[in-house]
């Protein structure tokens, strides 16, 4: 009596223990994948998952497996929802996907220990037999979850509700396709040693192919979204290049003109002629050319970085107010510093692009740091015309394409690196807050 008492006790030790693990692998991969809106998230995520797995244990709202799939969806998605980022879509392709592909696992392994059952003469799998069946179908997801937060990483930002549509269809025909295999081999009373693998095999490679369908799925659309990423990088070069370029041939121009005014003051200066050469430097008056240095920031990487962007948005029309002290290097590194400000200054020339576009006045931006104690606040303003549109609370880029953006996901991530906060507003004009806290030591690379 006592045995059974404590084997019990250590069976259900050991569901509670794998039932914990369960959910807080589930709630860290939505966390990394969707960010989470709450503190003790995991807490909050282990109630939800009780109360409605016990609603179904009590009340019996889903009997069969797809009710029951489908209903354990249906609730996880709800949670998910009010637990994470992101918007319905996005949460309704994590979702799905984490619910289905544990079930097409146990599709690879069911109809194979059910026909070596069968082959040894049982009617059936064992209860052990079931047990590891659903463990290995766990393990299944774990491995996949870690897959997809370790590589697919691309995939937390960056991909489009037609690209999370197009996998949940795939997700949905595959499971259904397992799901009618499955049924097949329901029957594997009437199956005898002889023929059972020839029905088994087959089902169990189906599934297979549909899990591997799967994974494939997903990493062509990391691909994917790589390649866009690359696009809009080898855009951004494109244009650094050609302002550039023009600044060579301004300095050109400057060195050309230079050494004729010189040729000219040298010849009067010969001749004895200092009264008029002096009146000749006088009449001169050389106004600063263009590509003189707009901006002094104090980090020579912000200063190459701004001032072309910045010549480039005076030649547009837009007016500049610009006043930026930027950290040393030993409290931001270069990379991190130079992607905050290219990535806000290029969404705010975009902006103004767009009124000029629709035919409307350029328009300004206003920019401004300062360094405050152990922080280094920075914030940059841009007129807008029309409300800003949002997605998943970032401002939705102009190209309406899968890149929604992008810039401010790249500002994010350093802010995030750094500990910092970064704010956007948009009403009267559209205005990015960043506050970055700064160390003596130097901070780790950027990634």
């Amino acid at each position: 009596m006592i045995c059974n008492l404590s084997d019990q006790v250590m069976h259900y030790g050991m569901l509670f223990g794998f039932s914990l693990l369960d959910i807080f692998l589930r709630c860290r991969f939505f966390k990394k994948m969707l960010g989470a809106k709450y503190r003790n998230t995991c807490l909050w995520y282990y109630l939800g998952c009780l109360f409605y797995g016990q609603l179904n244990a009590r009340f019996t709202l889903a009997g069969t497996s797809w009710g029951n799939l489908i209903y354990l969806c249906g609730c996880a998605f709800v949670l998910n929802m009010l637990l994470f980022h992101g918007n319905a879509v996005k949460t309704g392709f994590f979702t799905l996907w984490m619910y289905c592909a544990p079930e097409i696992a146990y599709g690879i392994l069911f109809p194979l220990f059910g026909g070596l059952a069968v082959i040894n003469g049982q009617t059936g799998c064992s209860d052990a037999a079931l047990r590891i069946i659903e463990l290995a179908a766990c393990l299944t997801l774990y491995l996949m979850m870690e897959l997809l937060q370790r590589n697919l990483h691309v995939l937390k930002q960056d991909f489009q509700d037609q690209d999370a549509i197009y996998l949940m269809c795939i997700i949905i025909f595959i499971c259904t396709a397992v799901d009618v295999m499955m049924n097949l081999f329901g029957g594997i009373g009437d199956f005898t040693p002889d023929n059972v693998l020839q029905i088994a095999i087959p089902c169990s490679l189906t599934a297979l192919g549909g899990e591997i369908l799967s994974i494939y799925c997903v990493i062509m659309l990391e691909h994917r979204v790589v390649e866009r990423l690359a696009k809009q990088q080898y855009q951004m070069l494109e244009r650094h290049l050609e302002t550039s370029r023009e600044q060579y041939c301004q300095l050109m121009k400057i060195r050309h003109d230079m050494k004729n005014h010189g040729l000219c003051l040298a010849q009067l200066l010969a001749d004895g002629k200092a009264e008029e050469a002096g009146r000749y430097l006088e009449q001169l008056n050389l106004p600063a050319e263009p590509g003189e240095a707009l901006i002094q920031t104090g980090s020579v990487f912000a200063d190459a970085l701004l001032n072309p962007k910045c010549l480039h948005a005076r030649k547009l029309g837009i007016h500049l107010s610009v006043q930026i002290t930027v950290p040393c290097e030993e409290q931001i590194a270069p990379a991190d510093l130079c992607c905050v400000l290219s990535n806000a200054f290029d969404n705010a020339v975009e902006a103004c692009v767009r009124e000029i576009e629709a035919g409307r006045p350029a328009g300004w931006i206003r920019a401004s740091s300062l360094m405050q104690q152990h922080y280094w606040v920075f914030e940059i303003s841009n007129s807008v015309s029309a409300p800003v549109a949002w997605k998943d609370g970032i401002p939705l880029s102009s190209k309406r394409t899968a890149l929604y953006g992008v810039g401010l996901q790249n500002i994010r991530t350093v802010a995030e690196r750094y500990g910092g906060v970064l704010d956007l507003k948009s009403k009267e004009d559209f205005t990015l807050s960043l506050m970055l806290p700064l160390t003596s030591k130097k901070n780790p690379p950027a990634s």
